[in-house]
């Protein structure tokens, strides 16, 4: 067979050419489809940014002088007749310079700006936008929403949490935070302590949000058998409860199978402090796992007692390198209390340990 094909003249062949031509034509006019697609779309998307920075400067100017006169009930109504006629890119803009706006405004001024969407009706096309087939568009809407802290958004916000799309998901989750409606909370507690669907932590955050409402769910985490959801609830338990009740549950973590829950329980009870050092902190200081005895060893210095100063002088022998300077600054960190101050600085005199003059240098230059 090849040896018939080498033998043809294709130069002589008419159907050879045939092809040839129509291959040619039809790359060519590929080619220039797609130039002229990519130019149009370069027209398209520069006469929708000329677009969008005009309407953004109108509505900004609207915004700034809502913020400081209220609206007259005609300038309402006539805003309120605009909103259906904005396009896409108009309510798109809108909704980023609300957010803008939003992000950094007082209490205050949030509840005078929903107050504001809900005069105009634009709660209402918020909550349309939230079925909107672009992902991204329904994670604007549920932004700007938890950025209003509108409450009757929550049961819409609730379902979007099982929304196909992650950004969707994550975005619903962190408004419901934002929001801090207490119907929230149940279903915040489900994808916390069963996570999966959402970016770790971004629950955990929300759950904060609540403060000591959401105690009640980082007390279970804290039995949890995942121990991320552990550790979570370890910082969780440690940062909305008060130091008394905080101490009790997680002080036993320090006895977790997992190293990471005994070094967030050692984390957050170093934050927390206290005037007695417990048994099972100590024991931490000694654990098998370096990275356990490096947060227990920082954690000595919330402890304005004695045998903190002499546990961390113990730690300067440890065979870890960061172990030995969590030691060194746990010390200068304890000479500056009344309790624990003599024996931790008889320690900082007695030893002339690399990791002590390494510290007393950070604390020179007020890091430490």
């Amino acid at each position: 067979m090849l040896s018939t094909i080498a033998v043809i003249d294709l130069g002589h062949q008419t159907w050879f050419w045939a092809t040839t031509v129509v291959i040619v034509v039809v790359l060519v006019a590929l080619n220039l489809a797609l130039l002229v697609g990519v130019h149009v779309r370069n027209i398209r998307e520069a006469s929708r940014a000329r677009r969008a920075v005009h309407f953004r400067e109108l509505y900004g100017h609207i915004l700034d002088v809502w913020a400081e006169y209220p609206p007259t009930e005609s300038e309402l109504e006539s805003t309120r007749q605009d909103l259906p006629t904005f396009t896409s890119i108009q309510r798109d803009v809108a909704a980023e310079s609300l957010i803008a706006q939003l992000r950094d405004a007082s209490p205050e001024e949030r509840a005078r700006t929903l107050e504001r969407l809900r005069q105009v009706g634009a709660i209402d096309f918020l909550f349309e936008s939230l079925r909107r087939r672009v992902p991204w568009r329904r994670t604007l809407a549920i932004r700007l929403l938890g950025h209003a802290g509108a409450d009757e958004a929550v049961p819409l916000l609730v379902e979007r949490i099982g929304d196909r799309n992650r950004y969707v998901r994550n975005a619903a989750v962190r408004a419901l935070g934002r929001i801090g409606d207490t119907r929230a909370i149940e279903p915040l507690s489900q994808v916390f302590l069963e996570p999966g669907r959402i970016v770790p932590g971004t629950a955990y955050e929300a759950l904060l949000a609540f403060g000591q409402r959401s105690a009640p769910v980082f007390r279970e985490g804290l039995r949890s058998p995942n121990q991320r959801v552990r550790v979570a609830s370890a910082f969780g338990v440690g940062s909305v409860l008060d130091p008394a009740d905080a101490t009790p549950l997680l002080t036993p973590r320090l006895a977790d199978e997992s190293p990471l829950v005994r070094a967030g329980a050692a984390q957050m009870l170093g934050r927390i402090g206290g005037d007695q050092v417990t048994d099972e902190l100590a024991r931490a200081a000694r654990d098998d796992e370096r990275s356990v005895r490096r947060a227990a060893v920082s954690a000595l210095a919330g402890y304005d007692d004695p045998q903190a100063a002499e546990l961390a002088a113990r730690a300067l022998d440890d065979p870890d390198r960061d172990t030995v300077m969590h030691a060194g600054e746990t010390l200068v960190r304890l000479s500056r209390l009344s309790r624990a101050g003599p024996a931790a600085k008889a320690a900082v005199a007695e030893r002339e340990a690399w990791p002590i003059e390494r510290a007393q240098i950070l604390a020179s230059l007020g890091a430490l």
